[in-house]
């Protein structure tokens, strides 16, 4: 039986902040369904219908920065099914969909900080997201 479990992502800072709600599961068998999206080797990632392209781009980062370990813990292969994902009354940003898939994963599995975060500059008044190793994450080289 396939048990769905709902992390919530919250960074508040003075002039506001950012929130995402994510419910997701996890299949270990190596046999993705018919909508799944490889991530590494034998790591797949299925969307929720409907979900925006961005948002589906960064759920997709989040996922990768956990793909070693994943591979590690479950060679066979394993399917990381998202079944909703929502932005409660937040300001919105589709890099958060990376952060919200981050912390499932390290609560799901026991995985360690990958260094993923995001912070807020009011001198500047915009978000700086920051993805541990990886410098660009759409770069050929991630």
């Amino acid at each position: 039986m396939t048990v769905v479990r709902t992390f919530k992502f919250r960074k508040r800072f003075p002039s506001g902040g950012l929130a995402a709600d994510l419910s997701a599961s996890s299949i270990a068998n190596g046999r993705p369904h018919k909508q799944h999206i490889q991530i590494h080797r034998k790591i797949y990632l299925s969307p929720p219908p409907g979900i925006n392209w961005k948002d589906l781009a960064w759920l997709c980062v989040g996922v990768s920065l956990h793909s070693e370990n994943l591979s590690s813990l479950h060679p066979e292969g394993i399917e990381i099914a998202v079944h909703r994902l929502t932005f409660p009354l937040s300001d919105y940003r589709s890099e958060v969909a990376a952060l919200a898939i981050d912390g499932w994963l390290r609560e799901e599995f026991h995985l360690p900080d990958t260094g993923a975060r995001v912070d807020y500059s009011p001198e500047t008044g915009s978000h700086a997201f920051y993805w541990g190793d990886a410098q660009d994450p759409f770069a050929d080289n991630f």
